[in-house]
């Protein structure tokens, strides 16, 4: 049976259509599909929102007054660019809150490196809330304090739960030109860190009993600089905050020691305001031309030095006197000595407090410190800076404690006048034949036998040692000798004096720096 003719075209046309209209569903679909992609590659369409913690600012910055302008010097070398380590302990599997860490401004009073590393810190003391804190701790909270002087930036982070409690505290200390963190022996000397040691034998154990038990605070072990170096300047103190890396031991064991501003900065290589503490060279010297140093032990004695300090003066001649600090304390005539001596320009070093030897190789421990300690700080609050270089009475040098605890150079002499045996005190109660004899005894040794690098011993006591080192001066000068401090020489000569060895002179290398530790 034959189709219609129109009946074919009808359907042909019908499915046109339907294919038509599908092409034409699927280019609108594909159309919004890219209008939509390009939405959000405009930015146009908002990201999905992730919770962060909450920041709150809570800082408090305190800002000495201080008008002094810094004054550029050089610290030593080594620079501490990690962060102390942080006990063990592991974080409990129990979720914790995220700390808050209270911010970062109120930091504009400081160079923007200290900004950085400290808002670095915070981050990491975020973490350190949760390790110290555990899962009870709730409503964790980082506080920063900042103090800012002219030469340094101290900043304390405590760490806090419950709104109170205190679980733990960082301190820093900046060098606010370079903004390095600094470790404790780069601003003071280490002759404070060993007081500090003494003092924590008692302050510790008060605290807790568990640290009598250590060799933190053990006569037994000398201190270990590393230990000393969360400490901060704030409010004309130190606090050094102990237990968190410099007791591993007792984790979770943290106290503070506060120490005297005032006193601590006689220790200080630059005060809070960047001015050198402590004796100073002289510039002006010529390497060239013979020095000798010439030491005076046994000291103060006002009578003699007042003599000697006059003759100096004429041959521009700079000493070093070696000082006994039984001499000075509570001695107004010693103090007054020893000031003049300093304000004079000459070195002041140490020679114990009572003149003690120790020569035995079990020394007591506990009387040793004393010894070396008390002396620095009866000459630093005497003079305003401490001794750096110590002479053991009698020489002592061999003693083993002393070669590996000692934070000062040991200096002994290469040529001893021995102008104390048979030397004059005073001279109305002796013969001027005497007096004459003894003088040409020490002098003419002096002239015949010193040679340029050398130390020389001589006793302030005496009257015929002030006589015959006006008559070594007024000959050697002539000879071209120039009279230096054992700093002065050392310097001249190239070399750096270490802690614990023992120095006789500049003129070869077994001569200074000698180790006699046993091992």
């Amino acid at each position: 049976m034959n189709t219609p003719k129109f009946g074919r075209v009808n359907r042909t046309r019908i499915i046109m259509i339907v294919m038509i209209a599908i092409v034409v569903v699927l280019l609108i679909f594909v159309g919004i599909l890219w209008g939509l992609t390009r939405k959000n590659k405009n930015g146009n369409k908002e990201p999905k929102n992730t919770p962060t913690p909450t920041q709150e600012i809570s800082m408090v910055t305190a800002t000495p007054t201080m008008a002094q302008e810094i004054k550029t010097t050089p610290t030593p070398t080594t620079t501490v660019t990690t962060k102390t380590p942080t006990p063990t302990a592991k974080p409990t599997a129990t979720p914790v809150p995220t700390a808050a860490v209270t911010a970062i401004a109120g930091l504009d009073t400081v160079p923007q490196v200290i900004r950085q590393t400290v808002g670095a810190l915070a981050e990491e003391a975020v973490n350190d809330v949760e390790i110290w804190g555990g899962s009870k701790a709730k409503n964790p909270r980082v506080t920063i304090e900042t103090f800012s002087y002219p030469a340094y930036v101290s900043v304390l982070m405590t760490c806090t739960a419950d709104g109170t409690a205190d679980i733990h505290r960082e301190a820093y200390t900046f060098d606010k030109n370079s903004g390095d963190r600094l470790a404790a022996n780069q601003v003071f000397r280490e002759t404070y860190l060993a007081v500090i040691k003494e003092r924590l034998q008692t302050y510790a154990a008060e605290k807790d009993e568990t640290f009598k038990r250590t060799g933190f605070v053990s006569y037994d072990e000398a201190y270990k600089a590393d230990d000393y170096n969360n400490f901060f300047i704030h409010d004309n103190k130190v606090t050094f905050v102990f237990g968190n890396g410099s007791l591993i031991e007792l984790t979770h064991k943290e106290f503070t020691f506060d120490a005297d501003l005032a006193e601590a900065t006689a220790f200080m290589y630059r005060d809070v305001n960047g001015y050198e503490i402590g004796y100073q060279m002289r510039t002006n010297l010529d390497p060239t031309k013979p020095m000798i140093a010439i030491t005076f032990d046994d000291g103060p004695y006002e009578k003699r030095e007042t003599q000697l300090l006059e003759i100096f003066d004429r041959y521009n001649a700079k000493c070093t006197f070696f000082s006994i600090g039984e001499r000075i304390d509570g001695s107004k005539a010693g103090t007054r000595s020893i000031k003049a001596i300093a304000e004079k320009g000459h070195e002041v070093g140490s020679h114990t407090y009572s003149h003690v030897s120790f020569k035995k190789e079990d020394c007591d421990k506990e009387s040793f410190w004393t010894e070396i300690n008390k002396n620095n700080l009866v000459i630093a609050k005497a003079i305003g800076y401490a001794p750096t270089l110590i002479r053991m009475p009698g020489g002592n040098d061999k003693l083993d404690y002393m070669a590996k605890h000692l934070p000062m150079p040991m200096i002994n002499w290469f040529l001893d006048t021995r102008d104390w045996d048979g030397g004059i005190i005073y001279p109305e109660k002796n013969t001027e034949a005497d007096i004459n004899a003894k003088v040409t005894e020490v002098s003419n040794y002096v002239i015949d036998n010193v040679k340029d690098g050398q130390i020389v011993l001589m006793h302030s006591l005496y009257y015929t040692s002030a006589e015959a080192c006006n008559e070594i001066m007024a000959t050697l000068s002539a000879q071209g000798y120039q009279f230096v401090t054992v700093s002065e020489l050392f310097y001249y000569k190239g070399i750096t004096l270490e802690n614990g060895r023992v120095s006789y002179s500049t003129t070869t290398a077994k001569n200074y720096n000698r180790n006699y530790s046993k091992n």
